[in-house]
């Protein structure tokens, strides 16, 4: 990791996840009312699941993957990173969301508790991308991180 990097705590990627939960939730719901409300009255895959999919597939995905910043990582200024400072690419980030949705969450959040066995502040899925969530050791004369 570079030297103007630190790893982030829990707080700044549990702050970083709520941001991007609170964006794709007023993503989602303009679809909701004026799509699916006034045209489906049962439950049934609509306009909604298809707007957070595809806000998934490129937010938490395509940015990471590529950029290693979603828009609250952006916000809260960090960064997915590689051990040799670059994003992760795409199919590591695809992989380490699709960790977290089917494996981590189901059973009773193994990734956050994960870093209590080990002794570096890594989750599971970052420790099987081979990855780390870092923030900027600077404060305000930072500019940006991409």
């Amino acid at each position: 990791m570079r030297e103007e990097w630190r790893y982030a705590t829990f707080s700044e990627r549990w702050g970083a996840d709520f941001i991007d939960s609170l964006i794709m939730s007023l993503v989602g719901l303009p679809a909701y009312y004026l799509i699916d409300v006034p045209l489906f009255r049962e439950d049934v895959v609509g306009a909604t699941e298809l707007v957070m999919l595809c806000w998934f597939l490129w937010n938490w995905t395509y940015l990471v993957g590529t950029t290693g910043q979603s828009w609250g990582r952006r916000i809260a200024r960090l960064q997915v990173i590689r051990r040799d400072g670059e994003p992760i690419g795409v199919w590591r980030a695809l992989g380490r969301n699709l960790f977290a949705m089917f494996i981590s969450a189901p059973l009773f959040y193994l990734g956050f508790l994960w870093a209590i066995w080990v002794g570096l502040p890594r989750k599971s899925g970052r420790c099987l991308s081979y990855a780390a969530i870092a923030a900027a050791a600077c404060s305000s004369n930072c500019t940006g991180l991409r």
